[in-house]
C-alpha cells in the first residue's frame, strides 16, 4: 500500500505553478512568505512599495490555521470533527465561516444531483482517503450502509443561530472547498485590511491574485499536463479576467494501491466506490477559490461530457485535459472560450 508520506508527497504536485521575478521593478519589491498548514504547503508572493510593512508571516499562518482549526478532519478538536463526532440530529455550535462553506457545498450538492456532496466523509475514510490507512478492500455491506447514509438533506443548518446537525450517519469531509475557503480569507485580509494592491496566493495547488502583478503586467499560472505531469499544459494569465481565482482537480493526483488494485480519491457517491484512476484533470476559473475549489471538484467527478455540459449550462470557465492515445487533449468551456486565453 501506498505510504502516507507518499500519498502527501503525490498530493503535493501541484497543478499550478507560477513565476515571479524577485527583483525591484519600477520602484515595486518583491517578498515572498512560505510555510505549511492543512497538510501541505502554502506561498505568498507581494509586490508592494517598499514603505508598507510586509512582515505578515504570523498573520498569514494565522488566518490560514484558523480555517484548518474549523475545518481538518485530521484535528480531533477541530469544528468539523466535533460535529462528525456528535450524536445524530443533535445541534452542535459552529461559526460564521463553517456555515458559508457548508452553505455553498450544500446548494453546489443540491445543483449537481449529489455529484458533489461533502457528507461522503465516512466513504471518504472506508477507503483509505480520510486520516486512517487500509489494507483491505472494504465489504459490499460497510459500502452499501455508507452511500445509503450520504447525501445533500444529510445535514441540517439553522443560519440563524450558526448551528449544524446530522440527520444520518454521515461525517462531513470539507477537504474538496476548505483550502479555497482559506485563500479567499487571506486574499480579503491582504487586499481590504493591509490594502496590498499586487499579491499571488498558492496553498497546495490552488490559487488566487490581483489582477495586475504590477502596473499592467500579469500573474502567469501554468497548469500542469497530467498526462506527462513533468510539464506544462497551458498558461492563464491574471489579468484576462477581473477577479483570478484557480482550482484544479485530477484522478492522477492523489491515489491508492490496496492489493493489486489502483484506486483515485474521487469517489462515486453513487457505488460508493472509487473512480479508476485516469489521466485527467480539470482546472476551473471563478471569481473566488472556494467556488473554483469546489467546482473543480464537482467536474472533475462527472463523466467529460457531462462536465462539459454542467460547465457550459452553468457559464463556468473551465479548462477539460484528458488523455487521448497519450496525448493530452484540451476542450475549453464556452465561458472560458471568450477569454482572451
Amino acid at each position: 500500500m501506498v505510504s502516507r508520506n507518499l500519498a502527501i508527497l503525490l498530493l503535493l504536485i501541484l497543478t499550478v505553478v507560477f513565476f515571479f521575478n524577485s527583483l525591484k521593478e519600477n520602484n515595486l519589491e518583491s517578498s515572498s512568505i512560505t510555510g505549511s498548514v492543512m497538510g501541505t504547503t502554502y506561498t505568498v508572493n507581494i509586490r508592494s512599495l517598499g514603505s508598507q510593512d510586509l512582515v505578515l508571516d504570523k498573520d498569514i499562518f494565522r488566518i490560514l490555521n484558523s480555517v484548518n482549526l474549523d475545518m481538518s478532519t485530521y484535528l480531533e478538536d477541530s469544528l468539523i470533527s466535533l460535529l462528525n463526532q456528535s450524536q445524530i440530529n443533535t445541534w452542535i455550535n459552529v461559526d460564521n465561516n463553517f456555515i458559508k462553506v457548508l452553505d455553498y457545498a450544500k446548494n453546489l450538492c443540491k445543483k449537481t444531483d449529489g455529484i458533489y456532496d461533502v457528507t461522503i466523509g465516512k466513504l471518504v475514510n472506508l477507503w483509505g482517503f480520510g486520516p486512517n490507512e487500509i489494507s483491505n478492500i472494504p465489504s459490499d455491506k460497510e459500502i452499501g450502509y455508507l452511500k445509503e447514509q450520504v447525501g445533500c438533506d444529510s445535514i441540517d443548518i439553522n443560519r440563524e443561530q450558526n448551528l449544524v446537525r446530522r440527520t444520518k450517519d454521515i461525517a462531513l469531509d470539507f477537504s474538496s472547498i476548505a483550502k479555497g475557503y482559506a485563500i479567499d480569507e487571506l486574499y480579503i485580509y491582504l487586499y481590504q485590511q493591509k490594502n496590498i494592491l499586487n499579491f499571488f496566493i498558492e496553498l497546495g495547488g490552488e490559487v488566487r491574485s490581483t489582477k495586475f502583478k504590477e502596473d499592467t503586467q500579469s500573474w502567469k499560472i501554468g497548469v500542469i499536463n497530467p498526462v506527462y505531469p513533468e510539464k506544462l499544459i497551458h498558461t492563464f494569465y491574471s489579468n484576462n479576467h477581473d477577479s483570478f481565482a484557480l482550482a484544479t482537480s485530477g484522478d492522477y493526483r492523489n491515489i491508492r494501491v490496496i492489493g493489486s488494485k489502483q484506486i483515485s480519491h474521487t469517489i462515486d457517491v453513487k457505488s460508493g466506490t472509487p473512480k479508476n484512476e485516469a489521466k485527467k484533470s480539470v482546472s476551473v476559473i471563478s471569481a473566488n477559490a472556494m467556488e473554483a475549489d469546489a467546482l473543480a471538484t464537482a467536474l472533475n467527478a462527472m463523466e467529460l461530457e457531462m462536465a462539459i455540459k454542467f460547465a457550459n449550462d452553468n457559464a463556468i470557465k473551465a479548462l477539460f485535459v484528458s488523455d487521448h492515445a497519450g496525448k493530452a487533449k484540451l476542450v475549453f468551456s464556452n465561458e472560458l472560450q471568450k477569454v482572451k486565453i
